[in-house]
């Protein structure tokens, strides 16, 4: 059973990481069925540490029971990305389409563009260049932006995933421009950049060789939602629609989602409490010897010479954190819940610290 709570389990731990292949690791976080094929169940129940999505949701709202029963109307989508436009600060509400999850977009986007040359600003979350070069794009990752006329696509993800690196919003909307002049584009991923969305460039969406990309899931921590939105230029937001069909919201998502964008309470509160939150892990981590390489409110990248070892060690505890394949010296960990939550993920690094 996957759960944070603490429920007993008599299934035996299945077998250890060390004795599978490498291939094994998570592409993402989130993989509780895989862990449990390899670790089993943990008696206390799996305390997940292994994603970027905040575990402090927003609270459920009561639903429409006609929201379940009919498809979405247009009045409802159209509420919603004004919705979106207000908390986004963009001023093109006909800019915004809005998807089933941030990771449908980004499997679309580069149908609409020839075939060319990509460039992704790296490393970074890898579902952007699989997604170039299924669709025939020249992929290649860089270290830093671009020159203008280097790529016809750059891609940047912003704050990055899993360092949270940092561009500042000028450097981006200046890159945008040159992009646009040769007839090129720049797309910003900003699924992280709401619990600190200073350096977003979401205000000024709408323009040519722009398109940005904005995750509902992750800061409000209902990623089963599905919901996601593309803040882009007039023709490029009616070949969206084109391609995502009618309907791609469920009725729910778009009403659920309208509220939550319109609580700024509650979001004012949620990125003080995360920022607090993330402070007492980043503390807790380097107490035990973790270099810190970086992170955002949502989750912290942290280095130890062990980190595999210790990535395993942790998940027999029933703690799952997020390893990198070929990375042997980095682990990427979620923010705790609560107190609770933390102080288990302590003791758990501090029996590994007895042992080592």
């Amino acid at each position: 059973m996957s759960t944070n709570g603490e429920k007993k389990s008599t299934s035996p731990p299945l077998q250890c990481m060390a004795e599978v292949p490498a291939c094994t690791l998570p592409s993402h976080g989130g993989s509780i069925a895989l862990a449990e094929k390899v670790f089993g169940v943990p008696t206390q129940g799996w305390l997940d540490l292994s994603t970027g999505i905040n575990p402090d949701a927003f609270p459920l709202p009561e639903v429409p029971s006609e929201l379940w029963q009919k498809l979405p109307d247009s009045t409802l989508t159209h509420a919603c990305i004004d919705t979106a436009a207000k908390y986004f600060g963009c001023s093109f509400r006909d800019c915004i389409v809005p998807g089933p999850g941030t990771q449908a977009l980004i499997q679309w986007l580069p149908w609409l563009r020839s075939p060319s040359t990509t460039g992704i600003v790296g490393p970074t979350y890898t579902g952007h260049a699989s997604a170039w070069q299924a669709a025939g794009h020249e992929v290649i990752e860089i270290n830093d932006l671009p020159n203008w006329g280097d790529f016809a696509t750059v891609i940047v993800t912003n704050p990055n995933n899993p360092d949270g690196r940092q561009f500042k919003a000028e450097d981006l909307a200046s890159l945008s421009e040159r992009q646009a002049h040769g007839g090129g584009l720049l797309v910003v991923d900003e699924s992280f950049i709401d619990a600190s969305p200073t350096n977003s460039v979401s205000e000024i969406a709408g323009k040519q060789g722009l398109i940005v990309l904005r995750s509902f899931g992750k800061f409000f921590g209902l990623a089963g939602l599905r919901l996601g939105f593309a803040l882009t230029n007039a023709e490029t937001a009616e070949m969206l629609r084109n391609v995502l069909g009618p309907w791609p919201v469920s009725g729910p998502a778009l009403e659920i989602g309208k509220r939550a964008m319109a609580d700024l309470s509650w979001q004012q509160n949620m990125r003080a409490s995360l920022k607090k939150r993330s402070e007492k892990m980043r503390e807790m981590l380097g107490m035990h010897n973790f270099e810190s390489l970086g992170g955002t409110s949502l989750f912290l990248l942290g280095g130890h010479p062990e980190a595999h070892s210790l990535y395993r060690h942790l998940a027999k505890s029933g703690v799952l954190t997020r390893a990198f394949e070929g990375q042997p010296d980095r682990l990427r960990f979620g923010i705790p819940r609560d107190e609770n939550d933390l102080v288990r993920t302590e003791r758990a690094l501090h029996q590994f610290g007895k042992k080592h």
